[in-house]
């Protein structure tokens, strides 16, 4: 017996795409926004060309088409804007100017029950690093992979400790809050980490207001030449009530009062000004979740100043990675703002010098091509314009210190299983592949630094 074969979702919802643009070639729509809603059920406004009258007969033409491509996942809901009252039209384009544009005539406004983060509009740092702004503070740089097991936080841990060795204080915030280690990782001289961490503050903060930042934080205690610190807030302490904390934790953004605008701080926006005000760092490093995590959305919305991404040549990793790029990107330049600025690794590189030679080149011809469609914007008309050198373009390929450039981790069997810094801290303090990288991401911020 032979089975039609059904339309998925995202079969319908191209469908109704082309069904929109079809119908705005036909001259009968003006422009629409196509809206899938939390329960997969497409639906749609639309505004009908001055010379369309508003029948009954052309709400139930839209109306069939939409059905006709969106099969079962059509919801029946046509609205023609402007609509009959004030309220409508506020609503109709309020939606249009929210949503997100596919082709100058059609939008896209989708609805979600989990995983918005990914999909709000860009966030912008809580302060900017140039002292002479209104409110700055030290670089936040953000730690992320797609993949555990790739050498993420160690190479965070490297960083930390070449700044503190050179007399540079840093603040290091354990954002991996389903698989916490960075507390351990760098504990304090007698190997034990705070009581309390993120989780906890999350919580407790928008509650007790005025908590004293000591009980979520421990000094890190490798032995350095230096004379900085290293502050360090956990995750929290893995016991009985982890879980159940970590479960009331919520890293959606704030309702929005305003396109792009917040009612309040979100309660990771007040711990880092918090530690901000009462550690006057050098640094401010974070090690977010792997994978898709809301931890991961946020963060890699635009809220660090340096987005530092960790891949490696497998095709999951780079699956991955898009997701990452393209938000940094290519969903900040559709919407006319900078991109987010991020600094890529290539982690796990074989020892191997020949093995390494063609990981290498094959790492680097992927992320050219990754960079190119979902990173940089497309070359400005007038190369001569001065406001025309904000935005990472495809002409800035050519530069050594490209986004794209990837700076190669390689294989070292003793950072395959340690428990502390201290055991292995002159391998993260001398090694090559880790000052490369330390190098790199010092540089973005010369002349930041002084505080």
């Amino acid at each position: 017996m032979r089975v039609t074969p059904i339309k998925h979702f995202d079969e319908a919802y191209e469908s109704a795409l082309d069904a929109l643009r079809v119908l705005v070639q036909e001259e009968i729509i003006q422009r629409a926004v196509l809206i899938p809603d939390l329960y997969a059920r497409i639906r749609v406004i639309v505004w009908l060309l001055d010379k369309v009258q508003v029948t009954d007969e052309v709400h139930k033409q839209v109306a069939e088409r939409l059905a006709a491509a969106a099969g079962l996942f059509w919801s029946g809901d046509v609205w023609l804007a402007p609509g009959e009252t004030r309220a409508d039209r506020e609503m109709f384009e309020g939606t249009w100017e929210e949503s997100t544009s596919v082709t100058p005539e059609i939008h896209l406004d989708e609805r979600y029950r989990s995983m918005g983060v990914w999909l709000r509009l860009p966030l912008e740092p809580p302060w900017q690093t140039d002292d002479s702004a209104e409110e700055y503070g030290s670089p936040i740089v953000t730690f992320y992979s797609f993949r555990g097991g790739v050498g993420r936080t160690t190479a965070l841990a490297a960083f930390a400790l070449q700044r503190a060795n050179r007399g540079e204080r840093v603040a290091v915030v354990d954002l991996d809050l389903e698989a916490p280690g960075l507390g351990a990782l760098l504990s304090t001289e007698e190997g034990i980490s705070a009581r309390w961490g993120v989780v906890d503050y999350l919580l407790e903060q928008p509650l007790l207001n005025n908590v004293d930042l000591r009980d979520y934080y421990h000094l890190a205690k490798p032995r350095l030449t230096g004379a900085g610190q290293i502050f360090v807030i956990p995750a929290g302490h893995f016991d009985m009530h982890y879980l159940p904390k970590l479960a009331r934790v919520d890293f959606s953004p704030p309702p929005e009062s305003a396109p792009g605008g917040c009612t309040e701080p979100h309660p990771l926006e007040r711990l880092l000004r918090h530690l901000r005000d009462e550690f006057r760092p050098h640094w401010v490093l974070l090690d977010s979740r792997t994978g898709l995590s809301e931890v991961a959305g946020f963060v890699l919305g635009g809220f660090a100043h340096l987005n530092v991404l960790f891949g490696t040549t497998a095709e999951s990793s780079w699956q991955g990675l898009h997701y990452a790029v393209q938000r940094l990107g290519a969903e900040r330049v559709q919407r006319g703002i900078l991109q987010a600025e991020c600094l890529l690794v290539q982690a796990m590189v074989s020892d191997n010098p020949e093995v390494a030679r063609v990981a290498e080149n094959a790492f680097d011809l992927r992320a050219e091509d990754e960079f190119r469609e979902f990173y940089y914007a497309e070359d400005p008309e007038d190369a001569q314009a001065p406001e025309e050198d904000r935005f990472w373009y495809i002409r800035d390929m050519e530069s050594r210190d490209a986004p794209h450039v990837p700076i190669p981790l390689y294989y070292t069997q003793r950072l395959a299983f340690f428990t502390s810094t201290e055991r292995v801290k002159d391998i993260l303090l001398t090694s090559p592949d880790y000052l490369r990288l330390g190098e790199r991401i010092a540089s973005r911020f010369t002349g930041s630094q002084e505080r």
